[in-house]
């Protein structure tokens, strides 16, 4: 019975072994680097009052304006929090608080104002909430929030509390024409001679 045992064993693990091979090899996910992310240059906030409690956390309050990158956020309060690794969350209130991110090479310029803005430079996304209106290029887009991949300038819109996202596109404008250019004009008809009332016919 002992041989017979061993080779049924034999038998499945040959079995599995196989099995495992066939299998796809599963992908491996990676995480973002922190480089990839990290502040290219410094941030620079101005503000009416500020208090500095921590070394992690500031309170900022009166006309704010924050510039990172390329990134504008404006608001009446800021809080901001830095867990380290020069990354910051910024957490911006208003009435309303503003965003403003050029257009580049990857696409035209997005402009947003909402109550609360949250940019979080660990996933370079920005979370806005509360009467969101954003304009991409001549698009523009109305939503209760709206989060956006500052990266790849990618939007997702969801109308919250059973609301609706409202979205308004505008078609490019006709090509103009070159100068000097004109549509081409039909041929006039030839014109038919008409006969005289006092002429002859010829006999």
């Amino acid at each position: 019975m002992r041989p017979r045992a061993s080779a049924l064993a034999l038998a499945l693990a040959a079995m599995a072994s196989l099995a495992a091979a066939a299998l796809p090899p599963q992908p491996q996910k990676t995480s973002r680097p922190a480089a990839d992310v990290r502040l290219k240059s410094p941030i620079k906030i101005t503000a009416e009052r500020a208090e500095l409690e921590r070394r992690e956390f500031a309170l900022y309050r009166g006309r704010v304006r924050l510039v990172s990158d390329d990134m504008v956020l404006t608001g009446d309060r800021l809080e901001l929090r830095q867990p380290g690794q020069g990354q910051f969350e910024a957490r911006l209130t208003g009435a309303p608080a503003r965003l403003d991110h050029p257009g580049d090479a990857q696409g035209p310029p997005v402009t947003a104002s909402a109550t609360e803005i949250v940019y979080d430079t660990r996933t370079a996304t920005v979370d806005l909430s509360g009467g969101v209106q954003l304009a991409r290029g001549t698009d523009q887009l109305n939503s209760g929030s709206v989060r956006y991949d500052v990266d790849a300038r990618r939007i997702s819109a969801d109308g919250a509390n059973a609301g609706q996202v409202h979205i308004t596109i505008t078609p490019p404008p006709p090509a103009k024409k070159a100068p000097g250019t004109s549509p081409a004009k039909a041929p006039a008809a030839p014109k038919r001679k008409s006969r005289t009332s006092g002429s002859k016919k010829p006999e």
